[in-house]
């Protein structure tokens, strides 16, 4: 997987979606060797009420992406970019600059999941427009694909994420007053302020380290408001970060 993997869900035409982007190209824009894309498609056979895979769907999700990715990990005529699963199906979205390649190992691989057709499309997009409107995430959706990546480091710690637990959260302020306006709007919702550091001490801005019992696996919902709170008072919400939680540990504060 990218070094620098996205996931999130989102709506897609009314429906939902699980999306994994590769979030490298986000800032760089499109690769002009790469002007071609190809989307190997495949439908469930039993999703979900939602349009989502149920498990052994999904492992076989993961199953083709890595065959694919094994196959064309090593060349350089095209880049994976990322997936989407949504309504009944899986995309695999990848940009080539010979789409033979790619459509070369997706038949390839095909013949090792034969129960589950590929459909194969061929498109040309030199601005990347399928990336950046489909894939890249924007809005609120960006603060969930950090989120994600902080869940998924305590999950492979072995963290039970649906445990409750105090969460440590940092925001910057660059005018004192937008710090104390934005002190007061979050010990108004059961925060506590925990540090403070002055522009001399963190980077030229006021930094407020601040805490609340909260669920690791809900938590996107409480980093978006905090995120608007923060904009609201010309500040920067920086993310948060917690101890890791077994089974059965009581949340403690030191």
């Amino acid at each position: 997987m990218a070094a620098d993997w996205g996931v999130y869900m989102n709506n897609d035409l009314g429906h939902l979606a699980s999306v994994g982007v590769d979030l490298e190209y986000r800032d760089t824009g499109p690769v002009s060797s790469y002007p071609t894309l190809v989307i190997v498609g495949m439908r469930f056979k039993a999703p979900r009420q939602n349009g989502l895979p149920q498990k052994d769907e999904l492992q076989i999700v993961y199953a083709i992406e890595d065959r694919l990715s094994d196959l064309l990990g090593n060349k350089t005529n095209s880049r994976y970019v990322g997936r989407k699963l949504s309504d009944g199906s899986v995309k695999f979205f990848f940009y080539a600059s010979d789409a033979a390649v790619v459509t070369a190992a997706a038949k390839t691989v095909g013949v090792d999941f034969s129960a589950y057709p590929f459909d194969l499309q061929v498109v040309p997009d030199t601005s990347w427009s399928v990336y950046r409107t489909s894939l890249v995430p924007s809005g609120d959706n960006i603060q969930q694909v950090e989120d994600n990546k902080v869940i998924q480091v305590l999950t492979n710690h072995g963290d039970d994420i649906a445990q409750p637990r105090i969460i440590d959260h940092f925001a910057y302020f660059s005018e004192v007053e937008g710090l104390q306006s934005f002190k007061s709007a979050i010990l108004s919702r059961q925060f506590h302020v925990d540090d403070e550091a002055s522009p001399a001490q963190i980077k030229g801005k006021w930094l407020v380290k601040f805490y609340r019992l909260d669920i690791p696996d809900e938590i996107t919902s409480v980093t978006v408001e905090l995120a608007h709170l923060a904009e609201e008072y010309n500040g920067e919400y920086d993310g948060w970060e917690c101890a890791v939680t077994p089974a059965h540990s009581m949340p403690t504060k030191p």
